[in-house]
């Protein structure tokens, strides 16, 4: 007996020690990695799962060379978000693209076979899950104030709004409105333009002066991300005038009639000045701004000569401040 039982010891110690060398390593032992915002594959470590705007990230996996596996994504709802992998063979890894099914947390559940496991019909041990969470949200340039367009030019200019889009998105909608309220989901209420997008900007086409708000929201697989913070931009324009219009060209006392180039936007008052040739000006008084934007003013001019009329405006919230000077011949009449 003493010379057996050790026997039978060692016997089983060699056993245990074989049937430890073929057993398959655990799914937790596999390499599961995950696409970040700059394309780059992320390792997951499940205890600390990581965020990313990449609204379609590729992920990888690669197991134990002594197992088989499977992979299954699913989305935030808990279904699968990609088609599954299934019994995979160790030796080659994993690849698939995960669409986009709305923010929030997704998951990649692994499970281990044997590899001998042909139909993998017996897991090794229950499947870990390595966890992302996909939080895509447009962010939008800062843009406090916008000058619609250079004084004395009628054309009006677009603001090209950098974005800092989500990676991955196939589709992006940058809303503005004037005066823009929204509704609980970020959205603008009621209607609001849409402005085209193209080489990290989006060209917005203001109608005229105003407080605006503009949103934005990426989109890919048919879902979409939720609107960005709102940005507001007050849209301004130049004082200059568009139309001066001599209603009394008869001297020696003569009166005008002018608009400013904005409009009804302007309020206020215009201060009247005229200087004849190059000496100083000298203060007509003040002319009050209707609805229209217009207003009337009259000015004495004795001698011949060549004048100037200057129109002063201190601004308001969507006019800036400025001068706009007017020069003219006199005769008996303006004749020019």
């Amino acid at each position: 007996m003493r010379t057996t039982r050790p026997v039978q010891l060692v016997a089983a110690a060699a056993v245990l020690a074989g049937a430890a060398g073929g057993a398959a390593a655990p799914a937790g032992d596999a390499t599961v990695t995950v696409a970040g915002d700059d394309g780059r594959p992320i390792a997951i470590n499940p205890a600390a799962p990581p965020a990313i705007r990449n609204l379609r990230p590729a992920v990888g996996v690669t197991a134990d060379p002594a197992t088989r596996f499977s992979v299954v994504v699913t989305d935030p709802a808990g279904k699968p978000a990609a088609g599954p992998i299934a019994c995979q063979d160790a030796a080659q890894p994993a690849a698939l693209q995960v669409p986009f099914r709305g923010n929030g947390a997704y998951a990649i559940a692994v499970t281990a076979f044997a590899p001998t496991d042909a139909n993998c019909a017996a897991p090794v041990g229950p499947a870990v899950t390595y966890p992302f969470t996909i939080a895509g949200k447009v962010v939008l340039g800062s843009v406090g104030r916008f000058q619609l367009r250079d004084a004395g030019k009628p054309e009006r200019k677009p603001l090209s709004l950098p974005v800092d889009a989500d990676p991955g998105s196939q589709t992006r909608e940058i809303r503005f409105a004037p005066n823009g309220r929204l509704r609980r989901d970020g959205s603008l209420r009621g209607r609001s333009a849409q402005a085209p997008f193209a080489n990290g900007a989006a060209s917005l086409r203001f109608p005229g002066p105003g407080n605006y708000t503009v949103v934005g929201r990426d989109g890919a697989d048919g879902h979409d991300t939720p609107w960005s913070d709102p940005l507001r931009i007050r849209v301004v324009a130049p004082f200059d005038l568009g139309v001066v219009r001599f209603t009394d060209k008869t001297g020696p006392d003569f009166r005008l009639f002018a608009q400013i180039g904005e409009g009804g936007t302007a309020s206020g008052v215009v201060s009247v000045a005229i200087a004849r040739g190059n000496g100083p000006f000298r203060p007509l008084g003040r002319a009050r701004i209707d609805g229209r934007g217009a207003f009337g003013a009259k000015f004495r001019a004795r001698t011949a000569g060549l004048y100037r009329l200057r129109f002063s405006y201190r601004g308001n919230g969507l006019v800036t401040p400025g001068v706009f000077v007017k020069r003219l011949r006199v005769g008996t009449a303006i004749v020019g």
